[in-house]
């Protein structure tokens, strides 16, 4: 039977104190991802930190300075701690309380969410949002409103008709450039164009 001595048991209970501790990021390498954790007393060397995805499907969330966090040490040696994100604290509080919301907010303010008893989803204070595919984009929905202005670099294609109120004169419709025509009846104020004559001319104008 082997008897454990003071020294064997003082660096076991250090050893199983160390396998989960909690503190808060005090330092950040983000080009080699890695940071440093204050745990009470201690600061500890430069750990990784747990991310979602890490093969051929990647991302790319790094904690913040003042995350409160876990550092999980399974061999009790803390230098060799894999750092996991991230537990509420009064410096970060939950962006909801909602139990149907799912939200993700950024320090700029920006916030996108899904409630999933409305079915609403809402990216909101976003500057500017880029969507690029190399083949298409659809949109399937009886209704998409815009409520600024629509700037087309290519040309409008449209099956079912368009119709559309041109406002106030600041708004009138102005086209630069052909408009062909072809099929159909163009019409102006009930006056068809191709069928209407002016006396004298002989026929349509």
């Amino acid at each position: 039977m082997t008897i454990l001595s003071r020294m064997d048991i003082a660096e076991l209970s250090r050893r199983v104190e160390n396998m989960i501790r909690f503190g808060s990021i005090e330092q950040i390498d983000f080009a080699a991802k890695r940071v440093r954790v204050r745990s009470g007393n201690v600061l500890t060397n430069w750990l990784q930190w747990r991310v979602g995805r890490a093969g051929r499907t990647k991302e790319w969330d790094p904690p913040d300075i003042g995350e409160q966090v876990m550092i999980f040490s399974p061999s009790g040696v803390i230098e060799n701690g894999i750092v996991t994100p991230s537990i509420y604290c009064d410096d970060f509080d939950a962006s909801s309380s909602d139990p149907n919301v799912h939200m993700r907010e950024y320090p700029d303010g920006a916030r996108i969410s899904y409630n999933h008893s409305t079915g609403e989803l809402i990216a909101h204070g976003v500057k500017t949002a880029l969507v690029e595919a190399s083949t298409q984009v659809t949109l399937d929905t009886p209704h998409v409103h815009l409520t600024g202005a629509l700037e087309v670099d290519g040309p409008i294609i449209y099956h079912n008709g368009m119709t559309g109120v041109a406002g106030d004169a600041d708004n009138s419709i102005t086209i630069n450039g052909n408009l062909i025509h072809t099929g159909g009846i163009l019409s102006s104020n009930g006056i068809v164009l191709h069928t209407h004559t002016h006396p004298g001319t002989g026929g349509p104008l």
